[in-house]
This record gives C-alpha cells, sequence and structure tokens, in this order.
C-alpha cells in the first residue's frame, strides 16, 4: 500500500500545476481503495480469495489478485508463498489445474494456471503439461478463446503444438468470418474472437474496429445479447481487443463511466453496477482503466 501511495503521488510532483484537477485525485484515491480491497482478500498462506466471504483462496481469484495489484501499482511481496498455492492447484497427472488443491481441472482454470505461473516466473518445465491438457481438451470456443490466452503468456512461438485446430474452432462458432452483427452476442463474441486471433498472431477483417465501437452501450460499456445493460467481463473483452488492434471505443469517457458505476464502499468493483465487489471486477477495473489512460495519450 505504501509503494503505490508513493509511486502514484509522482503523478502530482512531475504534472504541470494546470492538471491537478479533482479527477486527478479521485483517480489516484480509486486505485488506492481497490488496492486495499484487494489486499484485504490476501490470505496469509498464500493465494487470494475470489470474494470477501469466500472461505478460502482460490486459483482465479489468485490469478486476478496477482495482476490486480500489479495494474494497480502495487507490489505482491513473498511471491513464493503464492506460488506455492498455485502449484498446489496443478495436478501433474493429467496435466490440469483446478481452482483449489485436490479439485477437478478443467480447460479454462488451466489455462488460468498457466498464465499465473508465468507471472509468478515459474520455470516453465514445473508446469509444461498443462500445454498437453489445453491441447487435448479444449473443444469449444470458450476454450480456445482462454486457451489462447495461456498461449499469449507461455509465447506463441513457443506453442509445443498446431493452433490450427483452435482456428477452426473459432471460424466455426462465428456465422460469418467478417465479425458480422448477426452474431449473438454482437461485438462481445466479435471482441472475443478477434483478441484470440491477435493474441496468437492471425490478423482480422479492417472493419473490426468499427463494429466494435457501434456496439457501445447507452451505459458507455458492453455486454452479453441484446439489450442496454452492460457488464464488466463483456466490457473487458472488447476493450482488450481494441488495446490489441491500436484503436479506441468512441467514447473512452463512457466506459469510465461504465466502470465507475460498478465501484462499491468498500473500494473494489463488481461485473455489474450494484453487485457485491469480487477480484475478478477490479482486476477488469484496474486493467481497462490502464488501457484507457494508453490509449487517450
Amino acid at each position: 500500500m505504501r509503494r503505490l501511495a508513493v509511486s502514484l503521488g509522482l503523478v502530482f510532483l512531475s504534472a504541470p500545476a494546470f492538471s491537478q484537477t479533482k479527477e486527478v485525485v479521485d483517480a489516484v484515491e480509486t486505485k488506492l481503495a481497490a488496492l486495499k480491497y484487494v489486499q484485504g482478500l490476501a490470505v496469509a498462506d498464500g493465494g487470494f480469495k475470489g470474494t470477501a466471504d469466500a472461505k478460502g483462496p482460490s486459483l482465479r481469484g489468485t490469478s486476478a489478485g496477482l495482476r490486480a495489484v500489479k495494474y494497480l501499482g502495487g507490489e505482491v511481496e513473498n511471491k513464493g508463498k503464492y506460488t506455492a498455492f498455485v502449484m498446489s492447484c496443478f495436478d501433474p497427472k493429467t496435466g490440469g489445474f483446478a481452482d483449489a488443491p485436490d479439485g477437478k481441472p478443467d480447460v479454462f482454470l488451466t489455462a488460468v494456471g498457466v498464465m499465473a505461473c508465468v507471472e509468478l516466473g515459474v520455470p516453465k518445465e514445473k508446469f509444461a503439461k498443462a500445454m498437453d491438457y489445453l491441447k487435448e481438451n479444449a473443444k469449444s470456443f470458450e476454450d480456445v478463446r482462454i486457451g489462447a490466452a495461456a498461449v499469449e503468456a507461455w509465447g506463441v512461438k513457443e506453442c509445443p503444438f498446431p493452433l490450427d485446430d483452435w482456428f477452426g474452432i473459432a471460424e466455426k462458432h462465428c456465422t460469418a468470418l467478417g465479425f458480422s452483427p448477426a452474431l449473438e452476442d454482437g461485438a462481445r463474441d466479435s471482441g472475443s474472437l478477434g483478441a484470440m486471433y491477435l493474441r496468437l498472431g492471425k490478423p482480422v477483417g479492417e472493419r473490426m474496429a468499427e463494429f466494435l465501437q457501434t456496439g457501445q452501450r447507452p451505459d458507455g460499456g458492453w455486454g452479453k445479447g441484446k439489450g442496454n445493460t452492460s457488464d464488466a467481463e463483456s466490457t473487458y473483452r472488447v476493450m482488450r481487443a481494441f488495446m490489441l488492434l491500436k484503436a479506441k471505443p468512441k467514447d473512452p469517457a463512457a466506459v469510465r463511466k461504465f466502470l465507475a458505476s460498478c465501484r462499491n464502499k468498500d473500494g473494489g468493483f463488481a461485473s455489474k453496477p450494484g453487485d457485491p465487489s469480487t477480484v475478478g471486477g477490479t482486476y477488469q477495473f484496474a486493467i481497462i482503466t490502464k488501457w484507457l489512460d494508453e490509449m487517450e495519450k
């Protein structure tokens, strides 16, 4: 917490006087409160809980917590205990990761486990079998979408298996390769597909950014299906696509307003306005805010 206060304090020391606005102060205070919320979810023997009322740490919570602290400007101390927790969720027999020790592995959690290991600097040989698990078990679009994030973290050029089958699954899932508005979840599905392709080094249609821009909803974010209600997870998917495209949404200020609507009194962020805070929602706030800052420079 102290390190973040110092690093964010540099904003005030280095910026011109005319930029010292209430918005800057509020942004710093929001990040400090969010970091405090995330730090409060850390458990003494390693790992992060997904929510304040969770009984114990989870792999998903730990992966999101580590990245939230990073993008909020903090620092995770004693990474060894977090590494130990993440590796306790790994099944060396199957190569899969579960959400907790002795749990049931699946593709999503295995991808999360790979990303957490890379974030923590675990030697690849210690979890290399996880890539075999992904190769054998990723069968749906959601599988290969999250699998692509794991491959990106591992290193696309070092991926131990060809990705042609994954691209085939993704293309079959979509009704058109041109990111058609006919897709069931519109911009969310297109952003998901585009981010997957770009993460794996495959180009996308030239009109991708334009379609994602038109999909921005009145509340400033993006959501599932048709309607006007957004959620942070869908917004995260679309914003990642914008980031990889080196483009930006039609109304960045509205995105910030949507994120602000997800903030709770405990300093954390929810996936939807009015829902309880989660470590995942707070990570999504942190990373989307970082992207917006970079886009608007």
